[in-house]
């Protein structure tokens, strides 16, 4: 697929800007490259393909032609797509960013933990009503050290487990 303009994320506010009652009636190309935030010669491939044309040394397009110019693009589906692309990009780095980041963390149990039974869990982990449990920590860290420490000991003696956190007989 071929790489789309960097701008057509902007599309939008920047129709919100042209429609306001202040803009003025033509753009030059100082002003295609302030709104768009692109360089020289992008804003003139803009302008050209906008329907601009040349004044003396002056490259311009009226506002209203520039305005359905865009909204074509946006009507096209290709500016909604690169958003929603963008969105997805971000969404997929962020999620490795977070997996990353999950993966840096170093969970330090005791020598111990994986023969300790239900019955030898620390107070910190307490039933407190059928279908209850309360576990009280000081951090992430210590959340999940906690709970390795209650999977270990369900591992190690899973019918005291079950009868410890189910009250069965």
């Amino acid at each position: 697929m071929p790489k789309l303009p960097g701008w057509y994320l902007a599309v939008p506010s920047i129709l919100d800007r042209l429609r306001d009652p202040g803009a003025p009636p033509f753009l030059d190309r100082p002003s295609i490259e302030e709104l768009f935030s692109i360089r020289r010669r992008q804003a003139i491939r803009v302008l050209a393909a906008a329907g601009g044309y040349q004044v003396g040394k002056t490259f311009v397009v009226e506002r209203e032609a520039f305005i359905e110019f865009l909204e074509k693009i946006e009507q096209s589906g290709a500016a909604p797509e690169a958003r929603a692309r963008k969105k997805r990009v971000a969404a997929a780095l962020n999620e490795v960013a977070n997996h990353a980041e999950a993966q840096r963390v170093r969970v330090h149990t005791a020598a111990d933990v994986f023969v300790r039974r239900p019955a030898d869990l620390p107070s910190s982990i307490e039933v407190v009503a059928p279908g209850r449990l309360q576990i009280s920590y000081r951090g992430a860290e210590d959340l999940l050290e906690k709970i390795v420490e209650l999977a270990a000991s369900a591992a190690n003696d899973y019918p005291a487990f079950r009868k410890l956190y189910e009250g069965r007989e």
